[in-house]
């Protein structure tokens, strides 16, 4: 027969009041609560957030970059940037260093002070987190693999820009650029390979979109299953938002590049600006070191106050 006290040492112990446990109904709240930071976060990349550990490393072994047909900037052609020159020291302090566990450890629960029903119940639901958390890791990986065909999908798109804007040039000013990059019995062919290819984008765009709408609809069936559990409740630190996040994100990234769907005047872009400006330096704006002049600033009594008057440099 087992003993009691090595049974207890397995299973742990009951959750805590203070765990947080998401109570039935309660799902819905706690993902939104958890969802607030991701809705107030601004598209810019900041300059005062830490770099990883992970990140320093590929960083510091990658091959140097090198510029082509462009002549020689630099000896040997090459690129030499911050993280190239770390030293080896550097990188044995950095491997060499213990990793320290951020996320917390799961509740377990001590099934020998449950009743007979409630431990054959906590099995079951057992099963069926597992269950769970396994589709969610196939999700996620579909959603990592959907990342990369997007990046790549951006590449294609930059490519169409480029081949949009000659075929621009070339149709208004075809005394300056002659056939260098288009010749003139190809004006036709380019001009419909681009719509083709803008339109080919565009529905590769929305399959990315419709799938992630169809993984946020299986993630909510989920987390029904996870809210109905009785006796193995998620605590809110276990309560996953990436599927949400996903969404949110995409819509942010939307009003981001089409600036004119938020309706803001003047004064309420400017401020946004400055905003995202002070975030992408980490710190406040300084009107003595970030402030320039123009040559007609509304500090000069004899011009007219203009929207440009004053220029912030990042």
């Amino acid at each position: 027969m087992e003993d009691k006290n090595t049974q207890n040492d397995l299973r742990g112990e009951l959750p805590k009041a203070d765990d947080n446990v998401v109570v039935n109904g309660d799902m819905s709240n706690v993902v939104r609560d958890k969802l607030r930071d991701t809705e107030v976060k601004p598209m810019v990349r900041t300059t005062n957030i830490p770099t990883s550990e992970r990140t320093k490393l590929e960083n510091a072994i990658e091959p140097l970059d090198t510029i082509v047909k462009t002549g020689e900037p630099l000896p040997n052609n090459k690129i030499v940037s911050d993280s190239d020159r770390t030293t080896v020291s550097e990188i044995s302090d950095i491997v060499s260093k213990q990793i320290q566990l951020t996320k917390q450890p799961p509740v377990v629960i001590d099934g020998s002070s449950l009743s007979d029903s409630d431990r054959a119940r906590l099995i079951i639901e057992e099963d069926k987190r597992r269950d769970v958390n396994n589709e969610r890791f196939k999700d996620l990986e579909i959603a990592f693999e959907e990342e990369q065909k997007r990046r790549l999908l951006f590449d294609e798109q930059i490519k169409v820009m480029k081949s949009e804007f000659e075929l621009f040039l070339k149709k208004t000013f075809p005394q300056f650029v002659g056939e260098r990059n288009i010749k003139d019995s190809d004006i036709q062919r380019t001009e419909s390979e681009v719509n083709r290819l803008k339109e080919d984008g565009k529905l590769k765009v929305k399959d990315i979109q419709k799938k992630q709408v169809e993984r946020l609809e299986r993630e909510k069936e989920r987390k029904l299953i996870e809210s109905n559990l009785k006796i193995n409740k998620l605590t809110r630190a276990e309560v996953q938002t990436f599927f949400e996040e996903e969404l949110i994100i995409e819509q942010k990234q939307k009003l981001s590049l089409n600036p004119e769907i938020e309706n803001l005047n003047e004064v309420q872009k400017t401020l946004k600006e400055i905003g995202e400006a002070e975030l992408r330096l980490g710190r406040k704006i300084i009107p003595h070191r970030d402030i320039v002049e123009s040559e007609d600033s509304d500090f000069d009594v004899n011009s007219y106050t203009k929207p440009t008057d004053i220029l912030i440099k990042e």
